[in-house]
C-alpha cells in the first residue's frame, strides 16, 4: 500500500494537472511515475488515457492497433489511433495488449476454509490480479455478500463487482415453502437464484415462481430425479459444471456400484469421472440441441475438476509457494470432511477414468459450441487444489484445450459472461460508452492465454530465461489497480498469516 507521503505526493500531482492543466501524470506499464517513487494504484483518475495499446475487443474480431484509449468518469469516452488529450493520468501500454476485464461466472466470497479464519482482501486482490472484474457468487454468505456488493459499485473497496446469487437447496419442502423462499430472495435484493437439482414437480413451482419474480436462474444439477432436460425445459438460464447433461443423455441409470453412498466424496467424485463414457453419443448430442434451443448457457467450470486427473501435478502448483494461504492449504490436504477435499485412497485408475471423462466432456463443450451455445467461464475457486484467479485462467486454457480458438475463448469470458449476467450493454467489450474495465497484459494472450496468469510465464530474454507476462493493470470502473502491487499484498497477508500459525503451533 501507498505511505501516506506517497498518496499525498500523488494526490497533489493528480490535482495540479487537472486543475492547472499540466502534463499528465505518465505512468508506464510497471506502474512508476518517471522520476518519482509514486504509484498510480487503486485511485480514480477523472480522464486515464491508455497509450499505444493493441486492442482485443471481446466480441471475437481480431486485434487492432496500436490504439489510444481515453476513459472518462469511469467510461470509455474514445477510442482512435491517436488521442492528442489531455488526462490526469497515463497508462504507457507500448508493445501491450487491452482487452476487457474477465467474468466469472462461477466463484464463492470465502473468509474462512475449514473453520480457518483468512481476509476477505486475500480473495479479492487474487481476483483483480487474474484479470477479474465481475464476478457471480452461486452461494456464500447472502448478507456479507450483498454489503460486499453495494460497497464495491460504490467504489468504497478494492474488489471487483459483484453478483449476489440466493441458493434453493435440494428437496426444499413443500410447493407452498419453495414460493416464499423464491419471494424472500427477490425481497432481499438477491441477482439470481442457484438452484441444486430436485424433483421435477417442485423445480417446476420454482422455475414459475422465479419467472414470475423477475429472477435469473442457475443449476448444479447433481444427480437427482431431474437432468438437463428438465431444467431447459422450465426455462433455466444456465447450467454449472458437467452435472445433468450426461445423465439426461444415459440409456436408464448410471451404473453405481452396491455399496455407493452420495455423501461419501470419495464414492461420488470417483464415480463421477464415469458419467460421460456411460452417456449415449445421440442422446448427448440431442440434450445439446436442447440446451442451444432453449438458450440455456453453459459454465462448465472445468478447472475446478483437473486434479482428479493427476492429482500429483495438483498439489505442487509452484504459485502456492508465495501465493497459497495456510487455511487454504488446510482445507485443500485429503480429508472426507471437507467438500472437495476427496482424494482419500485416490488411484491411478480413477485418473484413467477422469482423463477419459475430460475428452468426453470436451468434445460436448466444443460441439455445444458449434451449435450456437453460449459458453462462460467459471472456477469455483477454494477446492479441489484451485486457487482463487489462477483457477479463472487455467479454465480459460482448458477451454482452448477443448477446441475453441483464443479469441473464442476470451469472447467465453468477456462478452458472454456480462451478457449471461444481464450487463452485456454496457460491459465485456473495449467499446465506447461502455463500463471501463478492462486489462493492460504484458504480451499477448491469442499467443499465450497463460500471459494472464498473475504468476507470469518464463520468457527468453538477452540471452537467459526470466519471468515475463502477467497482467499489469486490472481497471474497474476506470479505476487502475497495479497488478504487482495488488499480488505484493497477497504474499504479505499469505506470509503474516503463517507466521501465525508458526507461532501458534510452537507456542500452545
Amino acid at each position: 500500500m501507498l505511505s501516506g507521503r506517497q498518496t499525498r505526493v500523488l494526490r497533489s500531482l493528480v490535482l495540479l494537472c487537472a486543475c492547472a492543466g499540466a502534463s499528465a501524470l505518465v505512468v508506464t506499464a510497471q506502474g512508476r511515475v518517471p522520476g518519482r517513487d509514486s504509484a498510480v494504484h487503486a485511485r480514480k483518475p477523472t480522464r486515464l488515457l491508455i497509450r499505444h495499446a493493441m486492442v482485443i475487443y471481446g466480441n471475437g474480431k481480431p486485434p487492432y492497433g496500436p490504439m489510444d484509449i481515453l476513459v472518462q468518469d469511469g467510461i470509455i469516452a474514445n477510442i482512435a489511433p491517436t488521442l492528442p488529450i489531455e488526462a490526469d493520468a497515463v497508462i504507457d501500454a507500448t508493445g501491450k495488449y487491452v482487452m476487457p476485464g474477465l467474468v466469472n461466472t462461477h466463484m464463492h466470497w470465502q473468509e474462512e476454509r475449514g473453520g480457518v479464519p483468512m481476509p476477505i482482501q486475500y480473495e479479492r486482490n487474487l481476483y483483480l490480479a487474474s484479470g477479474v472484474t465481475l464476478t457471480r457468487e452461486n452461494g456464500g454468505n447472502f448478507v456479507k455478500s450483498k454489503q460486499w456488493q453495494a460497497e464495491s459499485a460504490a467504489d468504497q473497496i478494492v474488489a471487483p463487482r459483484m453478483q449476489v446469487y440466493w441458493v434453493v437447496a435440494r428437496g426444499n419442502g413443500s410447493h407452498e415453502a419453495i414460493q416464499a423462499n423464491v419471494r424472500e430472495a427477490k425481497a432481499r435484493g438477491a441477482d439470481g437464484l442457484k438452484i441444486f437439482g430436485m424433483d421435477r414437480d417442485q423445480l417446476e413451482v420454482l422455475m414459475a415462481e422465479a419467472k414470475v419474480q423477475g429472477l435469473k436462474t442457475t443449476t448444479h444439477i447433481a444427480v437427482e430425479e431431474t437432468t438437463a432436460r428438465d431444467f431447459a425445459e422450465l426455462g433455466v438460464d444456465s447450467i454449472e459444471h458437467f452435472y445433468g447433461i450426461a445423465d439426461a443423455a444415459l440409456d436408464g441409470v448410471q451404473h453405481f456400484p452396491a455399496e455407493m453412498n452420495y455423501s461419501n466424496e470419495l464414492l461420488r467424485f470417483s464415480r463421477a469421472g464415469e458419467l460421460y463414457a456411460q452417456a449415449n453419443p445421440a442422446k448427448l448430442d440431442q440434450v445439446l440441441d436442447l440446451l442451444v434451443a432453449r438458450k440455456v448457457a453453459w459454465s462448465p467450470t472445468l478447472s475446478i475438476y483437473e486434479a482428479s486427473r493427476d492429482v500429483i501435478k495438483a498439489q505442487g502448483l509452484p504459485w502456492y509457494k508465495d501465493y497459497l494461504h495456510p487455511a487454504v492449504q488446510a482445507f485443500f490436504e485429503p480429508n472426507l470432511a471437507n467438500h472437495g477435499s476427496y482424494f482419500v485412497g485416490w488411484t491411478n485408475t480413477m485418473e484413467v477414468r477422469w482423463r477419459q471423462q475430460y475428452r468426453i466432456w470436451m468434445d460436448a463443450l466444443r460441439s455445444f459450441g458449434r451449435k450456437g451455445g453460449v459458453i462462460t467461464t467459471g472456477d469455483d475457486a477454494g477446492f479441489i487444489y484451485s486457487l482463487y484467479g489462477f483457477g479463472l485462467i487455467r479454465e480459460l486454457e482448458l477451454q482452448e484445450e477443448a477446441g475453441f480458438e483464443p479469441l473464442e475463448v476470451i469472447t467465453h469470458a468477456t462478452v458472454n459472461g456480462a451478457t449471461l449476467l444481464g450487463m452485456g450493454d454496457r460491459l465485456g467489450r473495449v467499446r465506447q460508452g461502455y463500463l471501463a474495465d478492462l486489462l493492460v497484459v504484458n504480451g499477448n494472450p491469442l499467443d499465450n492465454l497463460r500471459v494472464l496468469n498473475p504468476y507470469g510465464v518464463e520468457v527468453f530474454k538477452d540471452g537467459k530465461m526470466a519471468r515475463g507476462g502477467g497482467i499489469e493493470w486490472t481497471i474497474k470502473n476506470g479505476i487502475p489497480y497495479h497488478v504487482p502491487t495488488l499480488m505484493k499484498e497477497v504474499k504479505a497477508m499469505v506470509e503474516a498469516d503463517r507466521k501465525k500459525l508458526e507461532k501458534a503451533t510452537t507456542n500452545p
